[in-house]
């Protein structure tokens, strides 16, 4: 595979509305991703319970991330994503209600949580697949690297900061935002162009059956690529420990440093500069350095980031910590994204991705839920954990980055 700089054009009108809808999916994210835990701390203080409520954020991946992703790859992909958004508007809008009317319960709001995680590997499998239609696959690096400095900013900068003080006033507030941005990506993502609806078919080819093949044909592509087979087993080893290390991020803020409610999603800013930083230096980056040690350092990086935090559980040295954890993590996505795109046929993107979020993400419950009893014990231990098992797996990973800076 060879990697080479995109010309110094613009992404193109039909990238810009991709990329709006991108913009209010991710706002509505970031205010459950800051609403969500703050709810669960004011609904009960155990740590096994509010971990629970990311366990239901993953868990759909795992469930339903192979189905979705057939979903994708099988009908109008601007029509599913803005299905997928809307109907998380709507479920948005009832958590708003339930929690005005003081009608909410943890139970509820896990079920909630999941409904949302659910839809989502609908929504973003659609939006991630409709990239290389819109973008062209010469723009890829700066595409991703956009979508994910955008992911980053409407999340951490803009949602958690104000979902934050917006609970503060009113539970029920971020909610209401949480709903308006589902609703405007589910109508931005309705103007792009057919080219982007689905994989490109001859004219008497017919439209693939939904069968158990078709469903496992994403697996079957990951696991005979070479290369790709080695990266989604990295990528699945680091969702796991990633997830164990954030599992009960808003108690170690509340509760380990100490910091007020309304100072929760402003301290979660400090991951979102090194985010930002992260995704918007990669295209430069690659220009300059081979991909593989590129995404190697990176998970260096972020075992040592996470360490950190748990080590010296201090605001200052744990907000250094999740810069550096914020900037390879999305130096990783960025990469890992990209290399996909490059390497899987139009046809299966939807099922690919399915496929890698399903063993990825889908298993990062079980990261939570160990992050949870471990944080029964001491808060600061998810950190220590998690952060030393992602440096492990840092250097057992090293074959398989090199396999990949020789094939560029």
């Amino acid at each position: 595979m060879t990697v080479t700089a995109a010309p110094a054009r613009g992404l193109g009108p039909a990238f810009t509305r991709l990329w709006g809808a991108a913009v209010g999916a991710n706002l509505s994210d970031g205010f459950a991703a800051t609403a969500a835990p703050l709810l669960a701390a004011a609904l009960t203080r155990d740590p096994v319970l509010v971990s629970l409520v990311g366990v239901a954020q993953f868990l759909p991946w795992l469930l339903f991330g192979v189905l979705s992703g057939s979903i994708v790859d099988r009908f109008d992909r601007r029509r599913v994503a803005a299905f997928a958004c809307g109907v998380r508007a709507v479920v948005a809008a009832a958590v708003c209600l339930l929690v005005a009317t003081d009608h909410m319960v943890i139970a509820v709001l896990i079920g909630a949580v999941f409904v949302f995680g659910a839809f989502e590997t609908v929504a973003d499998g659609s939006l991630q697949a409709m990239v290389p239609a819109v973008a062209g696959r010469d723009g890829l690096v700066r595409a991703n690297s956009r979508f994910q400095a955008t992911e980053v900013v409407a999340q951490n900068f803009v949602a958690a900061p104000l979902a934050g003080l917006l609970f503060a006033v009113a539970a029920a507030l971020p909610f209401v935002v949480h709903s308006a941005g589902y609703a405007l990506a589910a109508v931005l993502v309705l103007l792009l162009p057919l080219s982007a609806a689905r994989a490109p078919r001859a004219a008497d080819e017919p439209k693939e059956p939904l069968t158990r093949r078709s469903l496992a044909e994403g697996i079957r592509f990951l696991l005979g690529h070479p290369l790709l087979r080695r990266l989604w087993a990295v990528n699945i080893v680091l969702a796991v420990f990633n997830s164990l290390a954030q599992a009960v991020f808003v108690l170690y803020v509340l509760d380990q440093l100490g910091l007020p409610d309304a100072v929760y999603g402003l301290f979660a800013m400090a991951a979102a500069v090194g985010a930002v930083l992260g995704a918007l230096i990669m295209p430069r980056l690659t220009r300059r350095f081979e991909r593989g040690p590129l995404m190697t350092t990176s998970v260096l990086v972020t075992g040592a980031s996470y360490a950190l935090c748990g080590f010296v559980a201090h605001p200052a040295t744990a907000a250094v910590g999740m810069v550096g954890a914020g900037l390879s993590v999305a130096a990783w996505n960025v990469l890992s994204v990209t290399t996909r795109q490059e390497l899987v046929p139009s046809r299966l993107l939807g099922r690919t991705h399915g496929a890698w979020r399903a063993f990825g993400w889908g298993l990062m419950p079980i990261g939570t839920l160990a992050g949870g009893l471990l944080g029964a014990i001491d808060l600061r231990l998810p950190f220590i954990v998690g952060g030393i098992g992602i440096a492990v797996a840092a250097f057992g990973v090293g074959r398989t980055f090199s396999v990949l800076s020789k094939t560029n």
